[in-house]
């Protein structure tokens, strides 16, 4: 089993190029300065939730770091020291495999046994692990059930017989030497005497150190007149069938420990989109004084009141517009209006309150009614820097791919959006081979918003399209249904 403070249930891993298009990526590093954190932020937001159980459930947990002051700083202190644990299990193992060529018995009897010390250590150290987060998550008043899970299962491990068995048996190996135990062998033999199998039966703690494995074999040669040659087999032979008998604990124990610690490696690294959550909302605090979790739809409602554009925001303008909007039983919807009057705006702010709604996260508006999208689709043809001014024919053609590798990937219930796509080219080639593109998705599920300067556009598509405009004069920079 393996928490995950990000996904109550598995969801889909598809990566959409959409962070740049909507700029996100500019906003957030406008808001927080830690780029790593950002970046891993914005990964988790092109990736929409499209699961309503995920959304709450990570709704719940903010709302949680929101609320109970100290918590976050805690969770992110315990659970960074615990994502480092393996790291350094990792390093000790292997400054004990230091070897110096000889390859006796003896000798890797010796770097197997200092192996399992090493190992020895970590059940005790995890289970040390579950008391602490227990007793973090145990002090603060949280009601999220994503972390309310975390602590009933560090509860259960700290009284789970078998574990606490395991480290007992762990903790026997932590500090003593092979000369510290007498060891009660069992060995499976074959038709010619040899030994092939052979497993550890009983430990017991020795009272006399002097009368360790090697020792009494030495005395035993001097009492019974044996070789040279005999002792040495014997001792090889001994130390050879112990030395494996160690290495199956040594393998068990980590086997074990490793399935245990995977239980919660990777919660440090979601805890960063947390980190980087909190930030927002608190920018979203400073610069609105409020702001708003979306109703998820069931059906395709969307519609919001007063919702502003972060990017604008967060770069400090002095003076914002905000929009309304209202699909309605609309498929899509048309925006025309001159350059520079908020029209790009209004699609940032509306791509970007979708995804970040499917990411479970608030938006800068009074209102807002949202539905979850299969996928969301972007083609911002004034984000593309690669051509060059005056490459027409070049810019049209990625244009064109760009719009057909959307609608080969178009999933059911998406939501597209497009930015004076087709820009270059003449208004009736450009309004002929768009609107055939519309009127293609206007027949599924999904829903598109345009940008566009094709004015022709706007007669050749019928009543369930909305067609807005941006307006002037006393409210500039907004969009109005024409």
């Amino acid at each position: 089993m393996k928490y995950s403070i990000l996904y109550k249930t598995e969801e889909k891993d598809i990566l959409r190029n959409v962070i740049y298009d909507l700029s996100i990526d500019r906003t957030v590093a406008n808001i927080s300065g830690d780029a790593r954190r950002n970046e891993y932020f914005c990964n988790i937001v092109s990736k929409p939730l499209t699961k309503k159980e995920n959304i709450e459930y990570r709704r719940e947990i903010l709302a949680d770091f929101i609320n109970i002051p100290g918590l976050f700083e805690s969770c992110k202190t315990v659970f960074n020291r615990y994502d480092k644990l393996k790291a350094d299990w990792l390093e000790l193992k292997g400054s004990g495999n230091m070897r110096t060529g000889d390859n006796s018995s003896e000798v890797m009897l010796e770097y197997t046994y200092s192996s399992l010390k090493v190992t020895a250590l970590f059940p005790k150290t995890i289970l040390s692990f579950f008391s602490t987060v227990c007793e973090i998550l145990s002090k603060y008043e949280i009601t999220s059930g994503g972390l309310c899970s975390i602590r009933d299962y560090c509860s259960e491990m700290i009284n789970n017989k078998s574990l606490n068995e395991i480290v007992e048996i762990a903790s026997m190996f932590m500090y003593n030497s092979v000369d510290d135990y007498d060891f009660e062998l069992g060995c499976k033999i074959n038709g010619i005497l040899e030994v092939y199998a052979s497993d550890i039966f009983g430990v017991t703690k020795r009272t006399n150190k002097k009368n360790g494995i090697f020792t009494v074999l030495k005395k035993r040669k001097k009492e019974e007149g044996r070789s040279e040659t005999e002792d040495v087999n014997c001792v090889e032979d001994s130390a050879f069938i112990l030395g494996e008998s160690l290495h199956t604990i040594d393998s068990m124990l980590e086997d074990i420990t490793d399935n245990i610690y995977s239980t919660f490696y990777g919660i440090a690294r979601e805890l960063d989109f947390y980190d980087v959550a909190l930030k927002y909302i608190n920018f979203l605090e400073k610069a609105f004084g409020e702001y708003t979790y979306a109703e998820i739809s069931d059906n395709s409602e969307l519609r919001f009141e007063g919702l502003y554009d972060l990017l604008l925001a967060s770069e400090g303008k002095d003076v914002l517009y905000p929009n309304n909007f209202d699909f309605a039983s609309n498929c899509g919807a048309l925006i025309r209006g001159k350059n520079n009057t908020g029209k790009t705006t209004f699609l940032r702010s509306l791509g970007t309150a979708q995804l970040f709604t499917q990411a479970g996260l608030p938006v800068a508006a009074k209102k807002a009614v949202m539905p979850v999208f299969e996928a969301v689709f972007t083609h911002f043809s004034s984000a593309e820097e690669e051509f060059k001014a005056g490459d027409e024919a070049g810019r049209f053609e990625s244009e064109v791919r760009m719009v057909s590798n959307i609608m080969d990937s178009l999933m059911p219930r998406s939501l597209i959006l497009l930015n004076e796509t087709f820009q270059t080219t003449a208004y009736d080639e450009g309004s002929r081979g768009m609107v055939y593109i519309l009127k293609a998705l206007m027949k599924t599920t999904s829903r598109f918003v345009f940008v566009t300067h094709l004015p022709d556009l706007f007669d050749m598509l019928d009543e369930k399209v909305i067609k807005l405009e941006s307006a002037a004069g006393d409210n500039p920079f907004t969009i109005k249904e024409i």
